[in-house]
């Protein structure tokens, strides 16, 4: 058998039967490391830089707004305000809602670097009473990719009088006996309510016999209703009254009597 000698470049000695390694031009494992680690390193920062561009692209001086509203207050109006703090030009291409109530809205679109704006943000108080939780999605398109910001609305609703008991039944044939539907008046808007307001079909006349008893002035009040005849089926809508309420607030608080 004949064997196979290579000379050794590095040693000068013989091997048999092995070939050099170092006669392939092969890249040291250190310069490979390198290179994979530069290019690892030039990644992150390019990720990193995007993020920060994005996520501080818009400023907002605040995206929470509580506001306390009115009695018979049809609207509330909050407004947003924002600067561009990036050194790219940003679009707002869609502001959205939770609620339909709640309308968002801007003079643009477009924002250069350093300029400033107002989002406006319409709630639609309508019958809503007592604290209301609204959310605003604010969607840019900032360095080719596209950012989300979500904005909050909290509104208290205060409501002018609580009912403890709005409907009254009674069923065809029983006793026609009083029931009692309890009235709290809001502490700071107190009222006196002096009588009832019935509504009935065909302007009959009403089958329910009402009282408003005073528990506690401008504050606590009673509304007993008797029917005064249970062995027929009727339906009728009422009304508290009041000398304090000049804009018919009450009027949203229908108060209902059924017999059936």
């Amino acid at each position: 058998m004949q064997c196979i000698r290579t000379p050794s470049l590095n040693t000068g000695k013989e091997f048999v039967g092995q070939i050099d390694r170092n006669s392939y031009d092969l890249p040291p494992l250190m310069k490979i490391q390198s290179i994979l680690n530069t290019t690892f390193a030039a990644i992150a920062l390019f990720l990193s830089h995007s993020v920060a561009i994005a996520a501080n692209a818009l400023s907002w001086e605040q995206t929470t707004i509580e506001e306390n509203a009115d009695i018979g207050q049809a609207e509330v109006n909050a407004y947003y305000a924002f600067t561009n703090t990036s050194d790219s030009t940003i679009t707002i291409t869609k502001t959205s809602a939770s609620c339909g109530c709640t309308i968002p809205s801007l003079e643009k679109d477009t924002y250069a670097p350093g300029e400033s704006g107002k989002l406006l943000a319409t709630f639609d108080i309508g019958s809503r009473v007592g604290n209301q939780h609204k959310e605003i999605t604010v969607e840019t398109q900032e360095s080719g990719s596209t950012q989300s910001y979500k904005l909050i609305l909290n509104v208290d609703i205060p409501q002018l009088i609580q009912l403890k008991r709005r409907a009254l039944l009674w069923k065809i044939g029983e006793d026609a006996s009083a029931k009692d539907c309890e009235i709290e008046i809001h502490s700071k808007h107190p009222m006196t309510i002096t009588g009832v307001f019935s509504k009935v079909a065909n302007d009959a006349e009403s089958n329910f016999i009402f009282e408003i008893v005073e528990l506690k002035p401008n504050h606590q009040y009673l509304l007993r209703i008797t029917p005064k005849d249970a062995s027929k089926k009727t339906r009728e809508t009422c009304y508290l009254t009041s000398p304090n309420d000049t804009e018919d607030h009450l009027r949203t608080f229908p108060i209902y009597a059924w017999i059936r």
